[in-house]
């Protein structure tokens, strides 16, 4: 089986991240999403997310688009999420430059070989979370 993974927030599922999920479930068997932690999403992104990290890896859950999600590291950048799902494929959202070069240099250090993907973005300027996520404050 090859297992396929992806990393975000997901908060406030929408059309965009409907499109990269379902554009990383083409690379493999099985779909594992991978939920920031609140915290970080407060510090790095500098907002509080509608939803809390629990609420959003149960809505990814049931929206049917994954086939199981948990919660990334305590540590950002430790990847030890990676090794214990131990995917073929790594897809990252064309706006996860910075998540992709970290992790290619995780690989590096660690003498993994994982695919990685970059998917393409979907109606940016309609459906990115920014935008969105401006309608509930």
């Amino acid at each position: 089986m090859k297992t396929v993974l992806v990393f975000g927030t997901f908060d406030v599922i929408h059309p965009g991240h409907k499109f990269f999920l379902e554009q990383s479930a083409e690379y493999g068997d099985k779909l594992v999403a991978v939920i920031a932690r609140d915290d970080f999403v407060s510090s790095i992104k500098k907002k509080t997310p509608v939803h809390s990290q629990e609420e959003r890896i149960k809505h990814i859950i049931s929206s049917g688009l994954v086939d199981d999600a948990c919660l990334s590291d305590k540590i950002t950048g430790t990847f030890n999420v990676v090794m214990k799902i131990n995917p073929q494929v790594v897809c990252f959202g064309h706006d996860q430059i910075k998540l992709a070069e970290s992790f290619k240099k995780w690989m590096d250090i660690h003498d993994k070989k994982i695919e990685i993907v970059t998917v393409d973005p979907y109606k940016r300027e309609k459906y990115s979370s920014t935008l969105r996520n401006r309608k509930h404050y």
